[in-house]
């Protein structure tokens, strides 16, 4: 018989999955088809909003390109990454926390010295980033490799600015023998996810700010440990408490210390104040087998 009621096209359409040769394939398209179904119930979906979304999502596929990943930035504005973060995230005590690692990460940054600038152009209050890779049990891990990158002075990702090169504030380290790393980054600033496609739509029609909480993206990864993402918070940043992706944890807040031009710590090449960030990144072990 053809199904016509509510309850016969949901009961279909999940019957539609019973030969799926991939459990966890089964278990994941009927779970989707049962929530979305009931969702469409419990708000008694229009016609006319069921193609609104249609056209919401069709639009975020035509923005997204190389450059700007909209269905992620979906993903950030509705929590969805940090819940799969939150329930994907098992480290012991004293493990650096993930976050998530958002739409502006790139592949193939440059490989950088000790110490070495991140800056490929002029701009920002100079931060000297400085610290070491360890293990929970306090073990120096080196050769872990330090993946980083920032938003610039006037907002930007260099992702998202023509104007940048492409390595500008993105960078890889090695930590050394004692674990130790250090770099020339710039302070970065609060700023808004891409707010003129659909997710920016969305967050003025429900009266939502995009603003995120000044931070550096940080991505460590060595032999025999568990790779993070995460960030580093400004402490003095405004939207701590209200950040449009979720993404803040207290124990990535870090205070950027102001430091004097004649500061005997004064990194080469700069002149002028100046900023400190003292952060290490603690690894959890590897789980058995990987």
């Amino acid at each position: 018989m053809s199904a016509t009621g509510p309850e016969e096209i949901t009961a279909a359409a999940l019957a539609s999955f019973d030969a799926c040769p991939d459990p966890r394939t089964r278990e994941v398209m009927r779970a989707l088809t049962r929530h979305l179904h009931a969702f469409v119930v419990d708000v008694r979906l229009t016609q006319r909003e069921w193609e609104r979304a249609i056209a919401v999502l069709t639009e975020t596929g035509r923005i997204t390109d190389e450059h700007r990943q909209e269905f992620i930035l979906w993903s950030d504005a509705l929590g969805v990454s940090m819940l799969v973060d939150a329930l994907a995230a098992d480290r012991p005590a004293g493990a650096t926390e993930s976050t998530v690692v958002g739409p502006f990460w790139a592949a193939g940054s440059p490989l950088r010295g000790y110490g070495d600038s991140i800056s490929e152009q002029p701009g920002g209050d100079p931060l000297w980033v400085h610290g070491r890779v360890l293990g929970v049990s306090g073990e120096p891990v080196p050769g872990a490799e330090i993946d980083v990158w920032q938003n610039a002075e006037n907002r930007l990702y260099a992702v998202q600015d023509p104007e940048a090169p492409e390595a500008h504030l993105r960078g890889r380290f090695l930590s050394e023998e004692d674990g130790g790393f250090a770099f020339l980054a710039i302070r970065p600033t609060a700023y808004p996810i891409p707010a003129d496609g659909p997710v920016g739509a969305m967050l003025e029609a429900t009266g939502r700010h995009p603003w995120r909480p000044a931070h550096i993206h940080v991505a460590v990864r060595a032999d025999g440990y568990e790779p993070v993402a995460t960030h580093v918070f400004d402490a003095d940043s405004d939207y701590l408490d209200s950040d449009a992706v979720f993404a803040v944890k207290p124990s990535l807040i870090k205070r950027f210390e102001r430091r004097d031009p004649d500061d005997p710590d004064r990194p080469a090449g700069v002149a002028g104040p100046w900023f400190s960030l003292q952060t290490d990144f603690v690894l959890a072990p590897a789980p058995v087998g990987l």
